[in-house]
């Protein structure tokens, strides 16, 4: 699926919860916990999937070939799966898995079809680094400054993350943030509420700033360089945006014109994403359209329904494909997945979050 990468979707429509000013976190020294040994790794097909799974009172993160229903848990942990998203480091050795109360799908309009339980007061932020080889599990704290939108490895292995800050009230009446001795000038005339762009490294214990930013609720992290090094995370694969093509084929318009729902607002949209070619009801987010989970499969002119998808036209979805496999799922948490053949269901799950295809 084509898509820009240049921001994600979440860095706005959950601004809200991104604009309180998050005191420096409390490093937790506690002694990394160690899981079983994860299994041998198998081979990575063009099936096989990352996902969260709850087990218990905790959740699984596994590795799982839906075809064959092999599962290979690859870590532990000692919370609920709500809000969870993934991070992969390119060598394969490294993962972490983030939690937090943002992670949910949000529909564009009126309720959702799968609703998600309100978090309880007791619902804290919270990261883990995971050794893909052993199974170990260590807690980290999030980074001291702003809310932690983004994260994952880069190429060298390190753990990045990048957050958002309010100003405090007296940077925005100057108009000038000071951090680390540098001279941060706020973008107080631009569109978009101002905010602070952070980009933080994990090692030997602690954060280290890498890069400060002026920013906008409108730009988010993508002012930060950084966040191009970032690699394979769940973030990424689960946004709902993507670049539009116009359909020009008058009959297939007609065949979606009858499809075509009095809310939300939006248009029909091309979506090509490897060999497999969707119509979708697209609604506007800027310069860009997200995907809803009103769609068809187009064949031969002809449009034709996914068997078994249960999202409706408010829902946001994303788009995943793989050789000839089709992932379809809510965007953000990546719940609900449904994956096709061609026009075939081959797999489908009501409890696995954060799911996207295991890297090549």
């Amino acid at each position: 699926m084509k898509t820009f990468r240049d921001k994600t979707l979440r860095d706005t429509l959950l601004v809200s919860l991104l604009l309180v000013p998050v005191a420096p976190a409390r490093a937790q020294r506690e002694r990394p916990a160690r899981t079983e040994t994860a299994a041998p790794a198998p081979a990575v097909t063009d099936t096989t999937l990352s996902l969260l799974e709850p087990a218990g009172e905790g959740c699984e993160w596994a590795q799982v070939e839906p075809l064959t229903s092999a599962r290979r848990v690859i870590a532990k942990l000692a919370v609920d799966c709500q809000g969870g998203s993934t991070a992969l480091s390119r060598d394969g050795r490294h993962g972490a898995a983030r939690f937090w109360r943002g992670g949910v799908s949000a529909p564009v309009v009126g309720k959702p079809t799968f609703p998600e339980k309100f978090p309880s007061p007791a619902f804290r932020d919270r990261l883990f680094l995971v050794d893909l080889a052993t199974g170990g599990v260590e807690e980290i704290p999030l980074p001291p400054s702003g809310e932690l939108i983004e994260f994952g490895f880069d190429a060298g292995g390190r753990l990045l993350g990048l957050t958002l800050q309010k100003p405090t009230p007296a940077q925005e009446r100057t108009g000038v943030a000071e951090i680390d001795g540098s001279r941060i000038v706020l973008g107080l005339g631009v569109p978009g509420r101002p905010l602070l762009a952070h980009a933080f490294s994990w090692r030997e214990g602690t954060w280290t700033r890498l890069d400060v930013k002026a920013a906008t609720e409108l730009s988010g992290t993508r002012v930060l360089a950084l966040r191009e090094e970032l690699g394979e995370r769940s973030s990424r694969s689960l946004d709902p945006r993507f670049v539009p093509e116009e359909i020009d084929d008058d009959a297939l318009l007609d065949q979606l014109y009858a499809l075509t729902p009095e809310q939300p607002d939006g248009e029909w949209s091309m979506l090509k994403s490897g060999g497999h070619t969707l119509a979708v009801w697209g609604t506007s987010f800027g310069e860009e359209l997200l995907v809803t989970g009103l769609l068809r499969r187009v064949e031969k002119g002809k449009v034709i329904a996914l068997p078994g998808i249960p999202f409706r036209a408010n829902d946001l979805v994303s788009i995943q494909s793989r050789g000839p496999f089709l992932l379809v799922s809510l965007a953000d948490s990546g719940g609900h997945p449904r994956m096709y053949r061609g026009r075939k269901p081959v797999w489908s799950s009501e409890s696995a979050r954060a799911v996207t295809f295991w890297p090549k």
